[in-house]
């Protein structure tokens, strides 16, 4: 990921914005999570940007393939429009959802190009501690906003069913690229 591009931390840090309490406060436990619980090692985006660094990844805007600009796109769309608020609660809630199987596939790949558990250390992380974060999310955040009005719940699957298309069309485009 690019340095101009928001992370997950920054994606849930906005989206929370004006969020009823319950839901807000499920968002700012994950994000403490995300920012390491003030461990400043535990950072989960200097983590990620130590594995960049580490496999030398090339990572400016004018060699990053369109689909992935798409997606970076579409969850800042999303996490700064308050109109899109839900579609974002729903966005973030599926990527903690499907998190610990993308996690967990891309460590083993890690391993077995000769990585480190300490380099590989992002993604263990995820494949394990997002299965947690999921159901807080969907116990604190998703069901109860959902419950105070049922009329979320559309927007909130939009923004998961985009968020998941672009993933698709991303790991499509990554596939295409590096089996060429």
């Amino acid at each position: 990921s690019s340095d101009l591009e928001a992370g997950f931390d920054d994606l849930v840090a906005m989206t929370q914005v004006k969020l009823p309490n319950r839901a807000k406060m499920e968002l700012a436990r994950n994000y403490w999570d995300e920012m390491g619980r003030s461990n400043i090692k535990g950072m989960h985006g200097p983590m990620l940007g130590q594995l960049v660094a580490i496999l030398d990844l090339d990572t400016r805007i004018e060699n990053t393939v369109w689909e992935s600009l798409a997606l970076a796109n579409a969850m800042t769309a999303f996490a700064t429009t308050r109109r899109y608020a839900w579609h974002s609660v729903g966005a973030l809630g599926v990527i903690e959802l499907t998190a610990p199987g993308r996690s967990a596939a891309v460590a083993k790949g890690l391993q077995r190009i000769g990585l480190s558990e300490k380099e590989r250390r992002y993604f263990s992380l995820h494949a394990v501690l997002d299965v947690k974060h999921s159901e807080d999310w969907n116990r604190e955040a998703l069901r109860p906003l959902v419950a105070e009005d049922p009329a979320r719940a559309v927007a909130m699957a939009e923004g998961a069913l985009m968020r998941l298309r672009c993933g698709a069309r991303c790991f499509d485009r990554y596939r295409l690229t590096l089996w060429e």
